[in-house]
């Protein structure tokens, strides 16, 4: 369980091309237009080729500032997929009392995504963020998300 890092010295690079693509998918007719159709491409090989993640999609980073910042959806475009390990319950725990805390909204994406794939359970921003729709009262603490995730998991294992 590895704490997702970023190279910042490519930061700037990496904006400019999510910015660059947005931009240029925001303007253009991207199925009919023979710039896009040209650039596009180019913008995605960049951008797989510097954050050396080849399945990151450019057309993701259509709308982005909808929901976020340049520079947020940046740092996660160049932090690395989480990847399947052996999470204890006390791992589990720990990243869910910690999970509105970390640094920045990328960071705490990345852990979101890090338990899902390590859960399996697609609707775990539920639990967090409406404790309601999973059995739980609206105020409910981390801790109580923590053992109502910990002990789902363990009767889908039984």
């Amino acid at each position: 369980m590895n704490k997702p890092s970023i190279d910042e010295t490519k930061l700037p690079k990496v904006m400019d091309i999510i910015d660059k693509a947005a931009s240029l998918m925001e303007e253009k007719e991207c199925g009919n237009d023979r710039e896009a159709m040209q650039k596009l491409p180019e913008l995605q090989k960049e951008l797989a080729d510097i954050t050396g993640n080849p399945s990151i999609k450019i057309t993701d980073f259509k709308r982005y500032w909808g929901y976020t910042s340049l520079e947020e959806i940046s740092k996660k475009a160049l932090m690395l997929p989480p990847v399947k390990e052996n999470l204890t319950d006390a791992q589990i725990r720990e990243i869910i009392l910690n999970i509105l805390s970390y640094d920045s909204e990328s960071e705490m994406d990345y852990w979101i995504e890090y338990l899902t794939v390590n859960t399996g359970l697609p609707d775990l921003t539920d639990y967090i963020f409406y404790p309601d729709m999973k059995g739980l009262d609206g105020n409910t603490s981390l801790e109580e998300i923590a053992d109502k995730i910990i002990s789902e998991l363990q009767s889908t294992y039984i």
